[in-house]
């Protein structure tokens, strides 16, 4: 993509508004470069462009931060007006660790790979058969939720708030006295909004930053 610089070379790169240098392409053309361009992330998190590692911890970190999603979920990259989709071969993110909010508040805390602190959603939380525990975080631009993987490390420290289930072969999460069940599946957006119409002390941070902030047009 012409309009985006070689990321093993410039800090320039593939979300954010509008898309300057862009907007005389053919909406059809310029879907089909962000679609095609050579950026991917492995289950571990590394980037690599045209299948060389992208391995500089200033591009690595400004990556990160620039992890957005469209308005169906698919996972996006973009700085400077520029964006293009990622390629992933699992979920964008990863909490490295799992702690407490503060000695006054039980509730877990997501330390992501991406450098934030965020408490964890318990609505969100599922464990993938033959990947792992999973959840969602808002993204830092539109806040649009993007997928986590918990690393083993960090599924280790979660399970400090796992309990059994009397009913169930499956733990459950316990957080200040209230329970969730943990799921195969992770919850669709409507199946979110439906427990949370059902549930109104959990937070819908996620979603009602959704729809309120803009993203780029598609």
């Amino acid at each position: 993509m012409s309009d985006v610089a070689d990321p093993r070379g410039s800090r320039e790169a593939p979300p954010t508004s509008g898309d300057a240098g862009l907007s005389g392409l053919d909406p059809g053309m310029l879907e089909r470069l962000r679609r095609g361009f050579p950026l991917r992330m492995d289950r571990q998190g590394n980037f690599s462009f045209e299948g060389d590692p992208i391995t500089h911890p200033g591009i690595v970190r400004l990556f990160r931060n620039s992890l957005d999603a469209t308005e169906t979920g698919e996972v996006t990259l973009g700085l400077e007006g520029k964006w293009v989709y990622l390629k992933l071969a699992d979920l964008p993110l990863r909490a490295l660790r799992v702690d407490r909010a503060s000695a006054d508040d039980n509730a877990p805390q997501l330390l992501l790979d991406d450098g934030r602190r965020v408490p964890l959603n318990p609505q969100t939380l599922c464990e993938e058969p033959g990947a792992g525990l999973r959840c969602s975080v808002p993204a830092r631009g539109s806040g649009r939720p993007l997928g986590v993987r918990l690393s083993n490390t960090a599924a280790i420290d979660l399970s400090a708030w796992f309990v059994d289930d009397p009913n169930d072969d499956r733990p459950q999460l316990e957080v200040n006295g209230r329970r969730w069940p943990i799921p195969e599946t992770p919850p669709d957006r409507a199946e979110l909004r439906r427990r949370q119409a059902a549930d109104m002390t959990v937070s819908a941070d996620v979603l009602d930053r959704e729809d309120r902030v803009p993203h780029p047009p598609r």
